[in-house]
């Protein structure tokens, strides 16, 4: 049986304070003697009949009918079914490229932000939804690193998106020295990862929970090219489609052919070379069976995570049960009580003055 939390307390608090009443009325009624005798003796010994002795009972029936009014008044409901399908999930690891050009700007929602913010913020409404197509990933198990440099996981592949996009926020570019574009590293750690989900799902208990992961991807976003050093991206690519692992390849690029600066000196502007060479991206998701695509603003990649969230779709857990009010039964047995202590009242434990 389930009660509505808030009038149940709110009508235990009312009986509570109705019995309290009726007790300082109790001890508040004084006897009053309208004939005085010199001994009540024998109307002892006279006794009293049965109506007399069980004339309280008026009193409990209406302590009753007030006790089902109050239960009523609570909204109790009974459960009839509940209704459970396995879930059904996607493993997907965020690969977010965090180098030193990734501070270059970016247009999205008529604001110009750096490019890391902006990714910050989409890879939000991707997760959670948003008031377009984004639905969201809850049934998802999701985990984030981002590379420059060197690769850094950011979160583990988890349920919790909360969680997962508080630690997003605390990507920052890369400084001079840790500064790079590794894009096979990334690719090659992020493969293992995943490969170890069906592992980390068992010690987690997910599996007793039904919990079954349908497919495991990698969405990689990067602005740069491969810097010299680090494991070749193909060749991680190879290592990710012997696993059953799909890449999508987002390539941020610029439509501007220059960028403003500030210096002491005023703000000027440079040229910028948006010519990135995409090939290495393009032959990545093509050899995974994934698919890459170019940004050029916050809105475009939006229009992109839209596309993947067609793409993988996952099967949403369902797990509810119907209830039937039962409330009326309470209020129909309260009249009946209030009903039958009305009658009592005026004809077997009628009181004369």
């Amino acid at each position: 049986m389930k009660f509505d939390l808030f009038a149940l307390s709110i009508a235990v608090g009312g009986f509570l304070a109705f019995l309290l009443l009726l007790f300082f009325i109790y001890r508040r009624k004084q006897p009053v003697a309208t004939l005085k005798y010199s001994g009540i003796g024998h109307l002892k010994a006279a006794g009293s009949t049965w109506r007399v002795r069980f004339r309280w009972s008026l009193l409990i029936l209406r302590l009753s009918a007030i006790l089902l009014f109050l239960i009523a008044f609570a909204r109790p409901q009974k459960g009839l079914e509940m209704i459970r399908t396995s879930r059904e999930g996607i493993a997907i690891q965020m690969v977010i490229d965090r180098s030193s050009s990734m501070k270059n700007p970016l247009t999205y929602k008529g604001k110009e932000s750096d490019r890391l913010d902006v990714v910050k913020k989409v890879l939000e409404e991707f997760l959670k939804g948003n008031d377009g197509k984004l639905r969201g990933r809850g049934n998802d198990m999701v985990g984030l690193s981002s590379f420059a440099g060197f690769v850094e996981e950011n979160a583990p592949l988890t349920l919790d998106h909360n969680t997962l996009v508080s630690f997003a926020k605390t990507i920052r570019p890369a400084t001079r020295i840790e500064d790079g574009t590794m894009i096979g590293d990334a690719i090659y750690y992020s493969t293992l990862r995943l490969v170890s989900v069906d592992e980390l799902l068992q010690n987690a208990g997910e599996k007793n929970n039904d919990y079954n992961v349908k497919s495991k991807i990698i969405i990689l976003l990067t602005d740069g090219q491969q810097t010299r050093g680090g494991k070749d991206p193909l060749e991680a690519s190879e290592f990710a489609k012997e696993n059953g692992i799909k890449i999508y390849t987002i390539a941020i690029v610029s439509d501007q052919n220059y960028q403003q600066q500030n210096s002491v000196f005023g703000q000027f502007f440079s040229l910028m070379n948006n010519q990135l060479d995409t090939r290495l991206l393009e032959q990545v998701a093509e050899i995974t069976g994934g698919k890459f695509a170019k940004a050029t603003s916050g809105e475009s990649l939006v229009e992109i995570y839209e596309q993947i969230d067609q793409l993988e779709k996952s099967s949403f857990n369902e797990n509810f049960t119907t209830y039937r009010e039962i409330f009326p039964f309470f209020v129909t047995i309260g009249f009946c009580l209030l009903i039958l202590e009305q009658i009592l009242s005026q004809t077997l434990f009628r009181k004369i003055p």
